[in-house]
């Protein structure tokens, strides 16, 4: 039998490389698919025997060709093997197996099967360079009883000429695309063993699966698995706190582009071919590949800027399959993404691949470069904020939970493991965070590394304010405790609502068991005591209270009481600011200061106001207001420093599908928007796509929209697929953008009738 690197090897002369097959091979099958004229052909490269002939030399003597045992094809029954592994919504056509589960084929000889005289051996073939001693060429046996993930065969089955055969892989196979041979031997009773090998021509795909109690991403519960493996749309959590945006997001993890994609991922990151049956180093890997830097080119360009005009605007994206469809086209960067499209690619990606994963959005989400958990910021002795001197805070951050089990670390960090794609800071060269134990950041075990510290951060820290004097001489005068890692959400399993997950990642913050992990987690994180100045009294109570009417007109106030029995001097400086949801200000709008005499156990309110026609036309559509207070009392040197988001609330777009939807043929969807506001919204657009549909498709808004003004619109989508659907749609103009709808649809198939 042939075992031998080089009957499996590629010669690179004459085959392209995998990453270049894919991108051919996804646009021929996105011809079959979509019926489109193929512009791609497929090479097939087979290993170095004649198929169907016998692997020794030509010159065999007649007789010998005569009883050598010939497949003459091969049956994968692909329809019922891809519903019995849960395959089926994947548009490739080929056969996807989950790993570590049976499968049936039939095999056609040329001549009746002995089971007496004739034996045979399947070979599964991938990677670049297939050895056995990698595992990259895996001989299956007849085995007298299948064992639950472990490769082997048993026959079912004979029927002279046709054989049935039932298949069993391993539940640590490597992920990929397959190259499947049969290999027979004859024994005669009389002369040499005759040997014959047949390459099935169609790829064989193998995956991760979670319902394979031996594979170490299972996952008990259905509901679960459903959500967060087999769900292809989904919620992304976004805004502030107080106020959260709801993203919905076409995840299309079974659209034909975007297994492909996966593949081409795994072989641009490089990673070892038997690495990639495990799932830690998948995602670490495939994490790193999905931003593109300047160090190695990846999917998602990252743009904060708010100037898109050389790409597609981060809030434009309404699911991953175009991103990822317009990276094997053009095989560089696509542009632009931001956190949460970097997290919903990464959803899409593992799930393909068989991976439980979901977006988890972290508000107030500290990015603390020294890992500190302090979060400093800085003003003026004056009571003028430092804005570019502050370390950051933003608004939200999403990033990835993946399931599967880890015996890498000490027992008990099995589970959701935290990754973050978006590319922020760069740890020994490489753009990536995590995989780490969630249950590692709760427990601030910080020494259990994957970037544990990070992550641990990112949810837990205080804020501390500093005067600077023009020498650059700090003094820290006021302290927020816990004020990061807030709201922490994902979708629910089943449902459209929020999940609340902040209690997976830390402890209430008045909890014995925080303080405990603080002190665990300071002695790995650096982090020194800050001595606060202390005023000679607190007697005065702020509360700063604002709100932004529907009009977009912001109203701040804030409001003091004396509760000594001595006047009290307060003197205020209020500014707002335009500011990304990264907290990096851009533009200063308005300000006041003003002096407070407060009399005792009196009162007092300064405050600020901005119209909407005041700052609309002079930020970008992603931006929103940032209002700095500060107030400090003469007489005590009491000190009260606060920073709060203001965000239009969005008003919703309203979908309505009108006739029905059958596969292959288009159907209206009408969009109907109010521009709440009390300034006309101008360059707008409405996007709208959905799992299986041919194209997103797109419309341009000629004309300004008045306030409170009615438009209806109404596009065509075409499906590809049957099934309940949602249909997504998303709307963005100069002055706003994350304006969405979705609606269901169901999509049946054309009846014969």
């Amino acid at each position: 039998m042939m075992h031998s690197k080089d009957k499996y090897e590629v010669n690179p002369t004459a085959r392209a490389s995998l990453g270049d097959r894919l991108s051919s091979y996804y646009g021929n099958i996105r011809s079959i698919l979509l019926g489109r004229r193929s512009t791609y052909e497929v090479e097939e490269t087979f290993p170095n025997v004649d198929e169907g002939h016998s692997t020794t030399a030509k010159e065999k003597e007649a007789t010998a060709e005569e009883i050598s045992l010939k497949p003459k094809c091969l049956d994968l029954q692909r329809s019922l093997n891809r519903e019995a592994h849960r395959t089926s919504s994947y548009e490739i056509p080929n056969l996807i197996l989950r790993r570590g589960q049976t499968f049936d084929m039939s095999i056609l000889f040329d001549r009746v099967f002995s089971e007496q005289d004739d034996t045979m051996t399947l070979q599964f073939v991938t990677g670049r360079k297939p050895i056995q001693s990698k595992g990259t060429v895996i001989s299956v046996h007849k085995v007298r009883e299948l064992q639950p993930g472990t490769w082997g065969y048993q026959v079912t089955g004979v029927d002279e000429k046709k054989v049935n055969i039932k298949v069993c892989t391993s539940a640590s196979s490597i992920v990929g695309k397959y190259q499947l041979f049969v290999d027979t031997i004859h024994r005669p009773k009389d002369g040499a063993p005759q040997k014959c090998r047949h390459c099935h021509p169609d790829d064989v795909f193998i995956i991760f699966n979670p319902w394979c109690e031996a594979d170490s991403v299972y996952l008990e519960e259905e509901t679960h698995r459903e959500e967060y493996v087999l769900n292809e749309t989904g919620r992304i959590w976004m805004g502030t706190v107080g106020k959260f945006c709801v993203r919905p997001w076409n995840f299309a993890q079974f659209d034909d582009v975007c297994l492909m994609a996966a593949l081409s991922m795994m072989e641009k990151s490089e990673l070892g071919d038997p690495a990639r049956g495990n799932p830690l180093l998948v995602v670490k890997a495939l994490s790193r590949v999905i931003n593109n830097n300047e160090r190695d080119g990846g999917v998602l360009v990252g743009n904060w800027s708010g100037k898109y005009d050389d790409g597609v605007a981060p809030y434009a994206w309404n699911g991953s399959a175009s991103i990822l469809e317009e990276f094997l086209k053009k095989r560089k960067g696509v542009k632009f993404g931001q956190c949460w499209t970097f997290s919903a690619i990464a959803t899409t990606v593992f799930r393909a691949l068989g991976i439980p994963t979901r977006c988890i959005t972290n508000f107030r989400s500290a990015h603390d470069s020294d890992y500190s958990i302090q979060i400093d910021n800085f003003w003026t002795p004056e009571g003028r904020p430092r804005k570019m001197m502050d370390d950051t805070i933003w608004d939200f951050h999403v990033w990835n939970e993946s399931w599967f089990r880890r015996p890498d670390l000490p027992d008990g960090y099995d589970g959701w493991q935290a990754f973050d794609s978006t590319p922020q800071e760069c740890y020994e060269g490489v753009f990536t965070c995590g995989p780490c134990s969630v249950r590692a950041i709760h427990n601030g075990e910080l020494y259990l590394g994957f970037d544990t510290n990070f992550l641990f951060a990112e949810v837990n820290g205080d804020r501390v304010y500093w005067t600077v004097d023009a020498d650059g001489n700090m003094e820290a005068v006021y302290k927020d405790c816990d004020v990061v890692g807030k709201f922490m959400s994902t979708k629910a399993v089943n449902t459209i609502s929020r999940d609340d997950v902040t209690s997976k990642y830390k402890h209430d913050a008045d909890s014995i068991e925080k303080a405990d992990v603080i002190l665990k987690a300071n002695k790995f994180c650096g982090r020194t005591d800050v001595q606060i100045r202390k005023p000679s009294a607190t007697d005065v109570k702020f509360s700063l209270n604002g709100d932004v009417q529907k009009s977009g007109d912001i109203d701040v106030e804030l409001k003091m009481l004396n509760t000594s029995e001595e006047p009290r001097i307060v003197e205020v400086y209020m500014i707002i600011v335009g500011t990304k949801y990264t907290a990096v200000p851009l533009s200063d709008l308005k300000d006041s200061s003003s002096t407070n005499v407060l009399e005792p156990n009196k009162d007092s309110v300064s405050s600020i106001s901005l119209k909407a026609t005041e700052y609309f036309n002079s930020i970008d559509a992603d931006s929103h207001i940032s209002v700095y207070v500060m107030a400090s009392v003469k007489e005590t040197q009491q000190v009260y420093i606060k920073r709060e988001i203001f965000r239009v609330e969005q008003p919703n777009l309203e979908l309505k599908t009108e006739g029905s939807a059958v596969v292959g043929k288009p159907f209206d969807v009408i969009v109907k928007l109010v521009n709440p506001l009390s300034i006309p919204l101008t360059g707008g657009s409405i996007c709208m796509e959905g799992p299986g549909m041919v194209k997103p498709s797109s419309v341009k808004i000629k004309k300004s929209i008045g306030p409170n003004e009615e438009i209806r619109e109404t596009i065509q989508v075409k499906p590809r697929r049957a099934g309940r659907r949602e249909i997504i749609a998303s709307f963005q103009c100069k002055q706003l953008c994350n304006v969405t709808g979705v609606v269901e649809v169901d999509i049946v198939n054309e009846s014969k009738n």
